[in-house]
């Protein structure tokens, strides 16, 4: 009852000098367990947070950083029908800014202590639950506030966020009091806090436990509803790329006739459909995992190897990270490639924004988004190509299937083949990368293709 009837005065002040007086106060009702009704669907003009997630247009994960929103389907007449969307207008992408020394010092610890590749998203994990539990001001105080937490939590799956991307959450509050509580010097200069900040980490411990279970079935429906699909043809595969290959093809043709000055002059719609497009080559024609994408370096791009029976193909190894694999490009594929490379990719670069746990990793990924960073969910990226063209969404482990149920005709040896092209290790792609592979690799690759129905 004191959380809806007692209010601090110092609060109605803050809500009163708000710039959006009225969705602040409907933001602190429904935090504290009101309903508001009969909101009307133009809202006032509210003032853009000071670090918002996402740009108007909608978020990138972005803070996922996939490529940008700004890529839109067709149909813009609905609104808040995607789960980004829906987060976006709930607010739930609002955060504190990365700048501030806690979330700094955790950046740090993630980045250089644990060796974390996607310490930036876990950071603003943080910042979004931070700014959920006060706006006003990031700070360690929320572990005073249990039910205002469990509030959070369960908020984020009633928009429709999945119980284990709950979890997700979860942890990185987690580890970042852990952080906090075991590295730095918390425990000598605020001894209550610190230890509030132990017995919250037993409440998330409990929370967790809480919805293990949940996550379990979670999985266990998705295994189901997978199964009850079916699987794909190799055709249905790729049908994203046939139905986005004339416009993919027009862009490149301004690219290739050298119509564009580094890029410059194509649209942010263009870049990201150059974007998109290749991703989904990888992610859908490979079969290969997300993360190859995400982490693909410039390095291993500069350093593909072309076989010397069939110099139309060319072998990308991408083996610096845990995501190992290898993958052949025709001759068609690796002109566009590199177009994005030489005139797509500095104009992505130079979106940049520069802040303080910014590093030369970012310069080093091949694949970049609009924000011009490092891509961390490509996912984000191949669905909106899919809902763009109004095709089935279509997912690397769909893709996978796909092609070993297609391969079941076929002799042994053109299966070891294809089961070797298709194997994520390090082992795999060290073994591809070296010369007297490359052709093993490229006969895969070729199987793969008339499967597939392709003509060239």
């Amino acid at each position: 009852m004191r959380t809806g009837r007692v209010w601090e005065y110092s609060l109605l002040s803050r809500i009163m000098q708000s710039p959006d007086t009225i969705g602040r106060m409907i933001e602190e009702l429904e935090s504290r367990g009101n309903a508001v009704v009969g909101i009307p669907t133009e809202a006032p003009t509210a003032a853009v947070p000071a670090v918002p997630d996402v740009p108007v247009e909608a978020p990138a994960e972005s803070s996922s950083e996939s490529s940008g929103e700004l890529y839109q389907c067709p149909d813009t007449t609905k609104q808040g029908t995607s789960l980004r969307e829906r987060m976006a207008s709930l607010g739930y992408y609002k955060k504190h800014s990365l700048d501030h020394d806690l979330l700094v010092s955790f950046a740090k610890f993630l980045q250089f202590d644990m060796s974390n590749e996607n310490f930036k998203q876990e950071v603003e994990n943080v910042a979004r639950f931070l700014y959920f539990m006060d706006p006003q001001q990031a700070s360690l105080l929320f572990v005073r506030q249990h039910e205002k937490s469990r509030e959070y939590f369960l908020k984020l799956s009633e928009a429709g966020l999945s119980k284990q991307t709950v979890q997700n959450y979860i942890k990185s509050v987690k580890r970042f009091l852990k952080f906090h509580t075991g590295s730095t010097d918390l425990c000598f200069t605020d001894r209550v806090l610190h230890e509030d900040c132990k017995n919250y980490i037993s409440f998330l411990d409990n929370i967790q436990m809480a919805t293990s279970k949940q996550v379990s079935k979670e999985t266990t429906r998705k295994r189901f509803d997978t199964f009850q699909e079916g699987v794909l043809s190799s055709t249905q595969v790729t049908a994203v790329l046939a139905a986005a290959k004339k416009d993919f093809l027009a862009v490149i043709g301004k690219l290739h006739a050298g119509e564009c000055s580094p890029g410059h002059q194509l649209t942010l719609t263009e870049l990201q459909l150059v974007l998109y497009y290749l991703e989904a080559i990888v992610i859908l024609e490979h079969a290969q995992r997300p993360g190859v994408v995400e982490h693909m370096t410039v390095t291993e791009w500069i350093s593909r190897r072309r076989d010397d029976t069939r110099p139309g193909f060319v072998v990308v190894a991408v083996k610096e990270h845990k995501t190992a694999a290898t993958f052949v490009l025709t001759q068609e594929q690796e002109m566009w490639f590199d177009l994005y490379f030489s005139e797509v990719r500095p104009v992505m670069l130079g979106k940049k924004r520069k802040r303080v746990e910014d590093d030369d990793e970012t310069d080093e990924r091949f694949f970049i988004s609009s924000t011009g960073k490092a891509i961390y969910n490509a996912y984000n990226d191949l669905e909106r190509l899919h809902k763009k063209y109004q095709v089935p969404k279509v997912t690397s482990q769909m893709a996978s299937r796909a092609y070993e149920t297609a391969t079941k005709e076929l002799s042994d040896v053109q299966k070891t083949k294809v089961a070797g092209y298709l194997t994520h290790s390090t082992a795999t792609a060290e073994k591809h990368y070296r010369m007297k592979e490359i052709g093993s690799a490229v006969d895969a690759f070729l199987i793969l293709r008339n499967l597939r129905g392709d003509s060239e």
